[in-house]
């Protein structure tokens, strides 16, 4: 889709000088613009010389960056929410920001959470517009290990444009709709008291219809929903992790209700769960070593982060509880990305002291 079919909604969202969010949705919509001329010269101008490869990998690379940003912000500026945007579900994209950082970000001094040090070096006799490969010399205490990257930038050029292009539809599509009051909030509660696989579908078929959504959609909705349907169809034996299990599905049910009502522009009162005592016992365990522990809460969530599992292991290794422990084997246990994302986001709920 063009960007210039939205041009008119951001035109119309200027006129409301008491609100920023006529600036936001411009000043995102003209970067939009700005990276789509950057990429289009990347791809069409040939270079040999080194420092003008440089130069090109290092403006693409944080040119993704900001498009990524700007995208979040054309969405909060014309609907007020960036429910349409999900980057982070698309596996190349996700990736993107590591690679920034490595590269454009900070490749001479990376400092990480349980004190080892990180330098990214590109290999310059790999290294082209076509692709790039580096090596970060990451130190631990008593350990050192070098970790290659290969990087090829027409994959990642390729999966921006697509994402690109669904989220200015989705929006676009959005704004045309006229604002209607319907019953998925109420489906989503029965499901909230319920967890049940049918009413799960019904909902599906029914936002789907509603916001003319089609089945690549990355729209945090759909993506909420397959979380609670992979938490429905998780198999386990142990009453305190089937506990956990069902608290979690409550957790994302809420989500659900709630973005369903900001899209009606419907009032609502949070749902209400009670914390399982496997979970409180976590928090307790955080708690007693806010310190050292909660900066290493804020990976877990994510199963292909670079340091997930180094700040895994350094949690286990600050003697949690009987309990806390369950929680953190159970994780590191786990192999799917969304039943990781699951765990560790409910583990980075926890909320440090003042």
């Amino acid at each position: 889709m063009s960007l210039n079919q939205l041009k008119q909604y951001v035109s119309a969202s200027e006129k409301d000088e008491k609100s920023s969010s006529g600036s936001r949705a411009t000043a995102a919509f003209k970067m939009l613009e700005n990276v789509d001329l950057m990429i289009e010269r990347y791809v069409s101008e040939k270079q040999t010389e080194p420092g003008a490869i440089l130069l090109d990998v290092f403006g693409l690379l944080q040119g993704f960056f900001v498009a990524i940003d700007a995208l979040y912000d054309l969405a909060i500026g014309l609907t007020q929410y960036k429910y349409h945007v999900n980057v982070n579900s698309n596996d190349t994209l996700h990736e993107l920001k590591f690679i920034r950082n490595d590269i454009v970000g900070h490749p001479t001094h990376r400092t990480y959470e349980d004190g080892g040090t990180g330098f990214s070096i590109l290999s310059m006799d790999r290294f082209s517009k076509e692709g790039i490969s580096y090596n970060t010399y990451i130190y631990e205490k008593n350990k050192f290990n070098i970790v290659t990257k290969d990087v090829l930038f027409a994959p990642l050029i390729s999966a921006y444009k697509i994402e690109k292009d669904k989220i200015l539809s989705e929006i676009y599509t959005y704004l045309q709709r006229e604002e209607t009051k319907t019953d998925i909030p109420e489906k989503i509660y029965a499901l909230f008291e319920t967890v049940n696989d049918d009413v799960l579908e019904e909902i599906k078929i029914s936002f789907v219809k509603e916001y003319k959504l089609n089945e690549s959609s990355s729209n945090r909705f759909l993506w909420r929903l397959k979380l609670v349907e992979t938490l429905i169809h998780w198999e386990v034996t142990d009453p305190d992790l089937k506990e956990f299990i069902l608290y979690m599905s409550k957790v994302q049910a809420a989500k659900l209700y709630e973005i369903a009502m900001d899209l009606e522009n419907r009032k609502y009162q949070d749902l209400f769960f009670s914390t399982p005592p496997m979970l409180a016992s976590f928090y307790k365990f955080i708690r007693k070593n806010e310190r050292i522990a909660y900066p290493l809460l804020q990976n877990l969530n994510d199963i292909k982060h670079p340091y997930f599992q180094r700040d895994l292991v350094a949690l286990m290794a600050l003697n949690p509880s009987r309990e806390a422990m369950k929680l953190l084997r159970l994780l590191k246990d786990t192999k799917d990305g969304d039943k990781v994302y699951l765990i560790g986001s409910t583990m980075k709920a926890y909320r440090p002291k003042r």
